[in-house]
Formats: structure tokens, sequence, C-alpha cells
């Protein structure tokens, strides 16, 4: 069963009913650690505290601060894998980078595609 909708000022996230959760990031404000630590609170209230897979479409994102990236990984425990969905060269650049220099817990990967992405997240339905 799929939880509310929850929606941000810079980001909307909701479970639909194959399990993957979806994040999708508004264009192209900045995000920092308050912006982190509210996507780990939706994501805690969309799945009720399960861990679960999550996309997150960073294709009109901002830039994201340091402390916001670190957060991402410190609560790296609410996500069973993380599917980042690109669609230019500047957040692919973003993805590669927060992947090279963060080095994610979970299993991550970047995607071109939200359905293939979505495909990829399906194997880490708990």
């Amino acid at each position: 069963m799929s939880r509310p909708e929850v929606t941000h000022p810079k980001f909307r996230m909701w479970l639909p009913p194959d399990g993957v959760v979806r994040l999708v990031w508004s264009p192209p404000v900045p995000s920092g650690l308050e912006d982190a630590v509210a996507t780990i609170e939706a994501m805690t209230e969309v799945t009720g505290g399960r861990p679960a897979p999550l996309m997150v479409d960073v294709r009109q994102a901002g830039p994201q601060d340091r402390a916001g990236r670190l957060e991402f990984i410190r609560r790296h425990e609410v996500v069973t894998a993380v599917g980042i969905v690109v669609g230019n060269p500047l957040s692919r650049m973003m993805g590669n980078f927060f992947m090279n220099v963060n080095r994610p817990k979970a299993p991550t990967r970047l995607f071109d595609d939200e359905d293939a992405a979505v495909a990829w997240l399906t194997g880490y339905l708990g």
C-alpha cells in the first residue's frame, strides 16, 4: 500500500505500487543539509520506516552542498539501493561527482532513463 506523497519546496517524494520510492528535485534550486534531512524524513514517512530502493531524479536539480551530500551517505540505512536519473551532461557530472567523492554505502548507479533505473531498483525490494 502506498503512503501519501510528501511535497516540499525543493522536492517531491512518493511510493508507487511497484515499491520503488521516487524523489524528484525541483528545478534548479540549491540544496543543503536541511534539505537532505527533510528528504530522509520524507523517506521514513512514505516507507513507514522500512528501507526501500530509491530513484532520485536529478535532471532538473540545482547544486547540493557538501553537508547535504554527506548526510545522504551517513543515513544510508533508509535505502536498499539508489538509482540516480540524469538527463544532461551537467546532471551526469553531478551524479558522477557524488558517487566518486562520497562513495555511497548503498548500491548506487546512474541512469539516463527512469524505466531502466526502476527495473534495476526492483532487484533491491525487501
